[in-house]
């Protein structure tokens, strides 16, 4: 609920013109529930943001896979993949995919899905999507 706030007080001030949800059926194990889809409720129903705002990933199983996931809707959508896309969520986590996630990208994808832009705040990273994130992954039974 926290990363959708900050997420939508990002949207009404403007800042963001989508607010983009990610994650799949994972936690906890076995969930019926997915993710991007609880929190696209959340923001509909609680928060007053329209759903023509809201692009949801229902796919990604942890954070690399969220932002490689992230990366092929920005292209898809049409969205410029030249100019940073804003990754909003609580610092800790905003501090890992600043600084952790690129060598598990690495490790887990074999390329990084995205790069990092400037830290605007300690909730929010410019983010940029790589190309090689278009690319499906045949090695991957659960890629989409």
């Amino acid at each position: 609920m926290l990363r959708c706030r900050l997420a939508a007080e990002q949207y009404q001030k403007k800042v963001a013109p989508y607010i983009m949800v990610s994650g799949g059926r994972v936690h906890p194990y076995k969930t019926k529930y997915s993710e991007a889809y609880e929190m696209k409720k959340f923001l509909m129903q609680t928060l007053q943001i329209p759903e023509s705002a809201i692009l949801m990933e229902p796919h990604a199983r942890h954070t690399t896979t969220n932002l490689r996931n992230a990366s092929r809707l920005i292209y898809r959508y049409h969205i410029p993949m030249e100019q940073p896309a804003l990754v909003v969520t609580t610092k800790s986590q905003s501090m890992y995919i600043s600084d952790i996630m690129p060598q598990r990208c690495i490790k887990e994808l074999g390329y990084e899905p995205y790069k990092a832009g400037k830290r605007l705040s300690d909730n929010d990273l410019e983010f940029y999507p790589n190309t090689k994130s278009l690319q499906i992954d045949f090695d991957e039974p659960m890629d989409p």
